[in-house]
């Protein structure tokens, strides 16, 4: 009795082939999830038009907050209490993100008034209106000026330029920011953010 040339080859059953398309169609959803996390937008300039808009930075940062799953971070020079205007409809938001477990942290400049030297408290209202609504505030300290205006979202979303939280600065100025998709510049933001007292 001999034995067979070659093996028995089995040719694949219908089965073995929708297993073999499954396993690739997998493998081909995680590559490009791989590869969509990492894909970065361009930069955008955001201005103030007074007209809600893709390229408006009031529409663009509200968008932003909604949208955050774990952090937002803001940093400000000026904000002013507007009642029912875009500065409220800003701190709306961040209260709101606040409420679905976002932890949201807004760093206000205090400091002294430039022209007589006494202290500013320019921000006291609008810190104990944010600490109602479950935002922890950061006031930086009285003989720095903290001239940045950023916002950071999720770690990796920054909006940063000449935009104030006021009611000019986001509708009849002219205010330009830039609207980056870049982790690394986040992480940079945080960790400067991160050496002011109380953070």
């Amino acid at each position: 009795m001999g034995l067979p040339l070659q093996p028995d080859l089995t040719p694949w059953t219908a089965g073995h082939r929708r297993l073999l398309v499954i396993v690739v169609l997998a493998l081909v959803v995680i590559v490009a999830g791989a590869f969509a996390q990492t894909r970065r937008e361009p930069p955008r300039l955001l201005g103030s038009h007074g007209r809600p808009g893709s390229d408006d930075y009031h529409t663009t940062a509200l968008r932003l907050i909604a949208g955050a799953r774990a952090r937002v971070t803001v940093a400000l020079f000026v904000v002013r209490l507007d009642d029912d205007g875009p500065v409220q409809h800003l701190l709306n938001a961040l209260a709101a993100a606040a409420r679905r477990g976002v932890s949201v942290r807004v760093v206000l400049d205090r400091g002294r008034d430039w022209r007589t030297g006494a202290l500013d408290f320019k921000h006291q209202e609008v810190a104990e209106h944010l600490r109602r609504s479950g935002v922890r505030v950061v006031l930086d300290e009285i003989e720095r000026t903290t001239h940045v205006k950023v916002l950071v979202v999720d770690d990796r979303q920054v909006v940063v330029g000449s935009h104030n939280w006021t009611r000019s600065a986001l509708t009849a100025n002219r205010e330009w920011s830039l609207l980056i998709d870049d982790p690394e510049i986040a992480g940079q933001i945080q960790t400067e953010l991160a050496t002011l007292p109380g953070w």
